[in-house]
């Protein structure tokens, strides 16, 4: 079993890396062990399945969502049972998720909200995002190889699952992108979308 935080820290970024979780769930679940661990003041060889019900009664107390608290909930029976393979089963509930309607816009809002992006290469993102259902993680990762435009379609590499898929390039966008590929003299190994610098977008922080 890991004696340090440090230890920990590397043995749960490994096991992510094994069992393909995406580097976003590895950075929450890191995130939320930490905060508990600091929490319970305690060695990992002292902790019970009472401090766990405990903290998530405490983060519950400060009128934390559900779904937030299934997360934490998540990343410490992974912590114990996948990381630590500590046969510690936490009988804790799921909390409820409320379920709401999504608010969807309009078609007419759409346009509106991407009309009012000025920058060009921001309002491909957009279109593409809203166009052919791609997570920011997906976007950023697009590279020249990838995309068929003269057959008005790509693929998703690793995507959810770490899985590949096809994905439809809408007829309207081909000679949007084309512009970005020409103006930036980018070669098929290139991502298609990156910063004035030169380097890939951030899915936290994007340079224009």
């Amino acid at each position: 079993m890991p004696t340090s935080s440090k230890d920990v820290d590397s043995k749960i970024k490994k096991e992510c890396k094994r069992r393909r979780l995406s580097p976003r769930t590895a950075k929450t679940y890191l995130y939320c062990i930490h905060r508990f661990l600091r929490w319970s003041k305690k060695d990992l060889r002292y902790i019970s399945k009472k401090d766990v019900r405990l903290f998530l009664e405490y983060l519950s107390e400060k009128d934390m969502a559900g779904n937030t608290l299934n997360t934490y909930h998540m990343a410490i029976r992974f912590l114990f049972e996948n990381v630590l393979e500590k046969r510690m089963w936490i009988d804790i509930k799921y909390s409820k998720v409320p379920r709401k309607l999504p608010e969807v816009l309009s078609k007419e809002e759409v346009r509106k909200l991407i009309d009012s992006i000025s920058n060009f290469k921001h309002q491909l993102i957009v279109c593409l995002m809203y166009s052919s259902g791609l997570r920011v993680s997906e976007l950023i990762n697009l590279r020249i190889k990838d995309l068929e435009l003269d057959k008005n379609y790509g693929y998703v590499r690793n995507g959810k699952g770490g899985k590949d898929r096809l994905m439809t390039l809408p007829k309207n966008l081909i000679s949007a992108i084309k512009r970005v590929i020409d103006s930036e003299e980018l070669n098929k190994k290139d991502y298609l979308f990156k910063s004035n610098r030169g380097r890939k977008y951030s899915e936290d922080y994007s340079e224009s």
